[in-house]
């Protein structure tokens, strides 16, 4: 970068001696003016890309787009569009897209709390360094630099660049924490793009195939909870039902009067927290989110010791531009773009050293030593000693395992990592340390068999005996059952009283998972304070049983756990006691990052030949509250990824 930096600074000199030159010749004046007029007419696609600054402000510009930099925030204050030869303004004011910040120092001395800043967001580019990185013509870059402070105890480096021809620009964030930098933490860092204040341009938010609708009109009324609030007609708005998993998620983006504007990550592998990572996407009022590092959901945020030694770059991602006679129109064409910036991925005008240009492939074949597929499990390379779920300091990769078990990764950083095959049915996950990736090099974990054919590896099931029973599918998410895929909108827990009057029962061999057992078991209850799983044996068992429970989520009602009470036949076998791993709950969710897994062995003896039962329930649950009460009353929930019973022959 710092090569490429003083190329710029260079060509900057140059330019300026340059411009000196003809200012102190004798161009004649006819020939100057035929130049400014076929400028004027060049068409906006072939427009080049200027970058061009004064005491105030920085303007990028094209053709297709003109951007201003405001020096004073550090922000992007004007979003202007050519559509249609007029320039549209898509987004203005302090704020059209910024970037931002929560973190801060781990340690804070007694007189200084009072200056904390408020939730710790920082606006790390206030009041910051700037610099033209490039002019054009075929790309015009500008890098905003702040400096590490008490609150903020990060190098940042920001860099936006729009090119020639494109109807969109780039954004990428480079962080450092080093040398006497105090211990800190991060949790969360975005790049934020706001549309016109005032009567919306855009009226849609786009986020997936499923969620394509309009923006609420109604009025703010009620504040619910956080970032969730009541309109004036009634009904609820929070940001966590747009929520996104990150494993195949690449645009989405809001779009309305013949304009769309769309978020373009042609990579995931900056994001961290694996397939399963959620993360926000759209909010109400036109604001579009490329959230890089965020703790939503169980995900965790990073931490740093005194003088520890990072450095991270996060992005690019693209912001997509486009014009179509549809909201469907629109939504297409932004695929299609996205699908042109993965194939372009990683930019060869990219030139960094945290930005290696040259992948490696790793190629594997998997399978279950007693058969079972492992058709669409998740194959993830993350760093090496680290939980896939929890780690962000690094870059990930992942993709899915075909029905033969096979899968490869491409575009691979270079580097050491651990491989985790997640799925399967299986409750806990395959781990191989240490793989290695090279620049270049197509490489394979396992050996080549007579056929040519890579030999599976293979991946040894956990088992505790013959299987009597098991609900729902051990793949860390409560999705298959009832509601479990309808969970992303407020008070879902508002339908089960409707829905279970009677609380849960699950008969083994007549109950479905999609129709009988709730994706979430809720602390608040109609008539029983448990749900029942019940089901026929032939003969009584004697020996060793394990009953295996799978949680895709949990959260306590009030304290430091869940107390989740475990009977057989009215008999207590166990309680599980679960921390808090995020807030599927409340959050529009069927899942946390966070994943629990509890076996309960206990004597088979305690079945009978006959009905037999098995019952779970919350040690804090109370009767389901009127209206009025659910404003005071604590919710807690578990949510159960899969349920299984086995007896030792």
């Amino acid at each position: 970068m710092k090569a490429r930096e003083k190329i710029a600074t260079e060509s900057t000199e140059v330019t300026e001696n340059m411009d000196r030159t003809m200012r102190t010749s004798l161009c004649p004046l006819w020939l100057v003016a035929v130049c400014v007029l076929a400028a004027s007419f060049l068409p906006a696609a072939d427009a080049p890309a200027t970058a061009s600054e004064n005491d105030k402000e920085i303007v990028m510009e094209n053709g297709l787009l003109s951007l201003v930099i405001s020096k004073q925030s550090g922000s992007i204050s004007s979003i202007k569009y050519n559509h249609n030869g007029r320039m549209t303004e898509l987004g203005n004011g302090k704020n059209a897209m910024y970037f931002d910040a929560n973190g801060g120092p781990v340690v804070v001395p007694a007189d200084q709390e009072s200056k904390r800043p408020k939730s710790d967001l920082a606006n790390p580019t206030k009041g910051a360094e700037f610099q033209v990185v490039q002019k054009g013509p075929e790309d015009a870059e500008v890098a905003i630099f702040g400096k590490p402070t008490f609150w903020f105890p990060f190098r940042i480096a920001v860099h936006y660049i729009l090119r020639r021809g494109q109807s969109g620009w780039y954004a990428y964030a480079l962080y450092e924490h080093g040398l006497d930098m105090p211990a800190a933490a991060l949790g969360q860092t975005r790049f934020v793009v706001r549309g016109v204040p005032g009567p919306r341009l855009f009226t849609h938010h786009v986020v997936d195939e499923q969620r394509k609708g309009p923006f609420p009109t109604a009025q703010e009324v009620e504040t619910i909870q956080d970032a969730t609030v009541r309109l004036e007609d009634g009904t609820i708005y929070t940001k966590y039902d747009n929520t996104v998993a990150e494993g195949e998620h690449h645009v989405h983006g809001m779009a309305g009067h013949g304009l769309g504007l769309w978020m373009i990550f042609p990579s995931n592998e900056f994001i961290g927290g694996g397939p399963v990572k959620q993360e926000l996407s759209v909010h109400i009022d036109n604001v579009v989110l490329a959230m890089l590092l965020g703790g939503h959901f169980g995900s965790g945020g990073l931490e740093f010791k005194d003088n520890e030694t990072w450095h991270k770059l996060y992005g690019p991602v693209f912001v997509y531009v486009n014009a179509g006679d549809s909201i469907e129109a629109l939504y297409d064409d932004a695929k299609r773009r996205a699908r042109e910036e993965i194939a372009a991925w990683p930019y060869a005008w990219l030139v960094h050293s945290e930005y290696p240009l040259e992948g490696g492939t790793l190629s594997g074949h998997v399978q279950l030593d007693d058969g079972g597929s492992v058709k669409d499990a998740w194959a993830i390379l993350a760093p090496p000693g680290e939980d896939w779920t929890q780690c962000s300091k690094g870059y990930q990769f992942w993709t899915k395992t075909d029905a033969e078990g096979q899968f490869t990764f491409g575009k691979v950083r270079p580097g050491k990592y651990t491989l985790f095959i997640s799925g399967a049915n299986q409750f806990e996950d395959l781990r191989l340390d240490v793989c290695e990736v090279q620049a270049g090099l197509y490489s394979f974990l396992g050996d080549w068999g007579e056929d040519k054919k890579l030999v599976p590896f293979v991946w040894k099931t956990k088992k505790h005996g013959n299987t009597l029973w098991q609900i729902g599918v051990a793949d860390r998410s409560a999705r298959e059952f009832k509601g479990g895929d309808n969970c992303r909108h407020y008070g879902n827990f508002l339908r089960y009283p409707q829905e279970f009057p009677d609380d849960v029962t699950f008969v083994i061999g007549k109950s479905k998972e999609s129709a009988d057992w709730n994706f979430a078991q809720w602390s608040w209850y109609n008539k029983k304070p448990v749900w029942t799983i019940q089901f026929n044996l032939d003969q009584a068992l004697a020996g060793k049983a394990t009953l295996t429970l799978g949680f895709a989520a949990a959260q306590p009602v009030g304290g430091q756990t869940t107390n989740l009470q475990v009977k057989a036949n009215g008999q207590e076998i166990g309680v599980v006691r679960l921390k808090k791993s995020g807030s599927a709950g409340y959050r529009s969710g069927c899942q946390d990052s966070a994943y629990n897994v509890e076996y309960i062995t206990f004597d088979a003896g305690v079945f009978r030949t006959g009905a037999n039962e098995i019952t779970l329930g919350h040690a804090e649950a109370i009767p389901f509250p009127t209206e009025e009460q659910m404003k005071h009353a604590r919710l807690g929930h578990v949510m159960y990824d899969a349920i299984r019973l086995e007896v030792e022959p």
